[in-house]
């Protein structure tokens, strides 16, 4: 009992001292709740577009110390702001360190002073000469693990057998050969990550011009007569690599709509041409060929090739010149909507039509989808990438849906393919409502310019049909008065 008790005793006295402390060895006692830093991202320029820099932007605005702190060891920047009288410029460097920089108000107030004068210069320069490369507030931002992805696969279904084929003679070379260039696409490109900042735009461009430069190298081939595997291989390996390395090249400037447009619209020229070439029967087969392809399928070949070309090169100013807004994921739905829209013509091809009419059908399909996708979903809203890429699986997804149900009622083929293509409309339409993406900001640059206009010029009509005066008299041309041209119309696209 004397030891319960003495043990109570040391209970109470332990429990008195610390109600007796002082309140301030009791708070350093008591857990310390650390209230967060909050931190919210701020645009670099004021109209509130630019949010991230990059070294190709940092070098194309001129900016340099003391008003930009970074030098050539980074890959891309960002501001934030956590109050009202400071800011922090966040740099990732080249190495995967991160670097802060404590940037004042006033300083935030003079960067983005300069940099937004020095976009409006530059829009300024863009519109005195519209064959420059983009420059407006649409910068591209860094692809970062994404482009070695990209290479990787073009190194599987495109590197690879390329120089499988080149290989082809000696069956273990030839393996040796495709797992060697399937590798090498790896280390290739994450050592141009590691050393240097892709933008997604340079990503975009340079699969498109990777998988695209593969089929123009086989096309070539074919065109050519290519006899043997090495006659495939090396055309497809040099129209691979050559296509990944221009479009990396071209795609510096451009901003991720752009990019996108470009591929867009080369592949709608390349495929509307061969669609207009086999409607002419180009694609027939002919009898009298003893060897390799019709000479009229060569044509069509090299036409669509020629046709490609031109619109991969045009493709940028269906972005940069258009009346709104057109990103990466309005590119992508315009996209899927052609592809459904050729899908669904063929609802209409019935069993005894000719292949020139179901390829003439698709053609126009292809095309009337595409127009209708960008006055159903480019022109009303911007969205992202990964917004674009949600909006394909949905429209992936009723496609199925549509193909379940023409299998569950036993539908025939026209009624199956209509399904197919009207599940993958609604599918595209209900996923890019499930997005919930921003308004369209209207045209690069805030200023909407018409782009086609038509004009009658008084003079040159009244020259045509002679003017004549009150009494009916023709009237000399050097008696002629001179008027100026009066626009009638002006449509912007």
């Amino acid at each position: 009992m004397r030891l319960i008790a003495c043990f109570y005793s040391l209970l109470l006295a332990a429990a008195a001292a610390v109600m007796l402390a002082p309140a301030e060895v009791r708070a350093q006692q008591a857990p310390v709740r650390r209230q967060p830093i909050v931190e919210r991202p701020i645009a670099f320029d004021s109209a509130g577009r630019l949010t991230v820099m990059t070294p190709t932007m940092a070098a194309r605005l001129k900016l340099v110390a003391p008003l930009w702190p970074l030098a050539n060891d980074w890959t891309e920047a960002r501001l934030y702001s956590s109050d009202s009288t400071s800011a922090v410029l966040v740099a990732q460097r080249v190495d995967g360190s991160v670097a802060r920089y404590g940037v004042s108000q006033p300083e935030v107030v003079q960067l983005r002073g300069a940099i937004s004068m020095a976009l409006l210069a530059q829009i300024a320069i863009r519109g005195r000469d519209s064959t420059r490369e983009g420059t407006g507030l649409e910068q591209s931002e860094p692809a970062g693990n994404a482009f070695v992805r990209n290479q990787v696969l073009l190194g599987l279904i495109a590197y690879g057998p390329a120089t499988s084929a080149i290989l082809s003679d000696n069956g273990a070379a030839a393996a040796g050969g495709y797992f060697v260039a399937a590798g090498a696409s790896f280390f290739l490109a994450a050592e141009l990550v590691r050393s240097r900042s892709v933008t997604r735009a340079q990503n975009n461009l340079a699969s498109y011009g990777g998988t695209r430069g593969a089929a123009v190298g086989a096309a070539i081939a074919a065109i050519a007569t290519a006899d043997g595997g090495a006659g495939f291989g090396v055309p497809i390996l040099a129209g691979a690599v050559g296509g990944t390395v221009l479009g990396f090249q071209r795609a510096r400037s451009m901003s991720d709509g752009e990019a996108s447009a470009s591929g867009f619209v080369g592949d709608l020229s390349a495929l509307t041409t061969l669609g207009v070439g086999g409607t002419l029967g180009a694609f027939e087969d002919d009898a009298t060929s003893r060897r390799g392809i019709a000479p009229r399928h060569k044509v069509a070949l090299g036409t669509s090739i020629a046709s490609g070309l031109v619109g991969h090169y045009f493709g940028p100013r269906y972005a940069r010149r258009s009346a709104y807004n057109v990103t990466a994921g309005d590119v992508d739905m315009a996209y899927s909507s052609a592809l459904l829209g050729g899908i669904f013509a063929n609802a209409f091809i019935g069993d005894g039509m000719s292949d020139r009419t179901a390829i003439a059908a698709s053609t126009a399909g292809m095309l009337g989808g595409a127009v209708a996708g960008d006055r159903l979903f480019v022109r009303r809203r911007d969205r992202r990438a990964a917004d674009g890429t949600l909006a394909q699986l949905g429209a992936a997804a009723g496609m199925l849906v549509g193909g379940g149900l023409s299998l569950m009622f036993e539908s025939g083929r026209q009624a199956s393919v209509g399904m197919i293509a009207a599940g993958g409309f609604a599918g595209l339409a209900l996923a890019d409502g499930v997005v919930q993406s921003s308004p369209d900001a209207g045209p690069r640059g805030g200023v909407m310019r018409s782009r086609v206009s038509m004009s009658i010029v008084p003079a040159a009509t009244a020259i045509a049909f002679g003017l004549r005066d009150g009494r009916g008299t023709r009237v000399a041309l050097s008696e002629r008065p001179v008027y100026r041209n009066v626009p009638v119309l002006r449509i912007a696209f």
